[in-house]
């Protein structure tokens, strides 16, 4: 038996629910001697933790490895109980281990319908409720929340993500190839906006049966009803691919 002493399984709990890292704090630089940027691609990180490395390898590992252990012993109860408390909230309030439909209670839906409500009311959330609340943390501007959502701040978010370009906040300098263009981030704000404008107005698409009837439009009339169910159906899948393709940005 392994009586030994695992440090990574004794702070397990911290790892899983830290938000904040002093490696990343102010300090960390000053010990660093080198300051950490605030985003870089991923080429971009590997080259400056080489550089910060060799130029200070003592004063690096003190700001990242033995700084971010002392974080991990101090915060630990403190730690504990936020993995306690947000699993709780997760079960039984949030319930984020769900897909919510937003459909009516008491009612049956088949899979396909469940399928597509499911997916975007979940968008619908993350854009009104996740993005929202991350913008209101960093904007000073006073957003209106009802019952925690709110659909300006949340738009804002995706207006601010949307702009962002290779600059050198990512490493990139004027002349670099990329330098300028949309990030990954903004081209995928971009998708969720669309997806996100395209779902609230889904319900607004005209009734085919209110279009066409067999006294304006003859005996095949009904051919008309099933074209444009069939041109809706298509645009729904349509929206739904597009939806599963920017899957691994939808996060927070």
């Amino acid at each position: 038996m392994n009586m030994g002493w695992n440090w990574n399984n004794m702070f397990k709990l911290s790892k899983r629910s830290r938000i904040n890292y002093w490696s990343c704090s102010s300090l960390a630089d000053w010990i660093r001697g080198t300051d950490k940027p605030y985003a870089l691609a991923w080429e971009g990180w590997d080259e400056w933790r080489k550089e910060a490395q060799n130029k200070h390898p003592y004063r690096y590992w003190v700001a990242e490895k033995l700084l971010d252990r002392l974080q991990d012993i101090i915060y630990l109860p403190c730690d504990i109980y936020y993995t306690i408390e947000a699993y709780v909230r997760n079960r039984f309030i949030d319930k984020t281990h769900c897909l919510n439909t937003g459909l009516k209670p008491g009612n049956y839906y088949d899979l396909d319908y469940r399928i597509i409500h499911g997916l975007f009311n979940e968008l619908v959330d993350l854009v009104e409720i996740e993005y929202a609340h991350l913008f209101k943390c960093y904007k000073e501007k006073k957003y209106k929340f009802v019952h925690g959502r709110c659909v300006e701040a949340g738009l804002d978010y995706l207006k601010w993500a949307s702009g962002l370009t290779y600059n050198k906040d990512y490493g990139f300098r004027k002349g670099d190839k990329g330098f300028g263009e949309p990030t990954e981030q903004a081209v995928a704000a971009r998708k969720t906006t669309e997806l996100y404008n395209w779902w609230k107005n889904r319900d607004n698409r005209p009734d085919p049966y209110e279009i066409f009837s067999e006294e304006k439009h003859g005996k095949s009339y009904y051919k008309k009803i099933s074209k444009m169910q069939d041109d809706y159906e298509k645009e729904d899948t349509k929206m739904l691919i597009e939806l599963i393709k920017i899957r691994g940005s939808l996060w927070t």
